[in-house]
């Protein structure tokens, strides 16, 4: 598997280095999922979350679950077919 450095200013090296690490990941995840990359059970099963945990925690950092650019008229066209 990859991994990514990431510089951090020094003022947060007296931070926990696995909590630095947790949210870094936590955060990419759901940026991920954010952009269409991950669904959400991917993105949660990368964080080891159930997959209502891990869209609570997408609401959380102010994200949608809904696609919100989807043409609703065409979806119930498709449907009715």
């Amino acid at each position: 598997m990859p991994t990514l450095h990431i510089r951090l200013p020094d003022d947060l090296a007296t931070h926990d280095q696995a909590q630095l690490e947790a949210l870094a990941r936590e955060a990419l995840i759901v940026r991920l999922y954010d952009l269409g990359e991950l669904s959400s059970g991917e993105g949660a099963a990368l964080l080891g979350l159930s997959r209502r945990a891990f869209l609570d925690l997408v609401g959380r950092y102010g994200l949608s679950i809904f696609d919100d650019n989807a043409n609703l008229e065409e979806e119930a066209r498709r449907g009715r077919a």
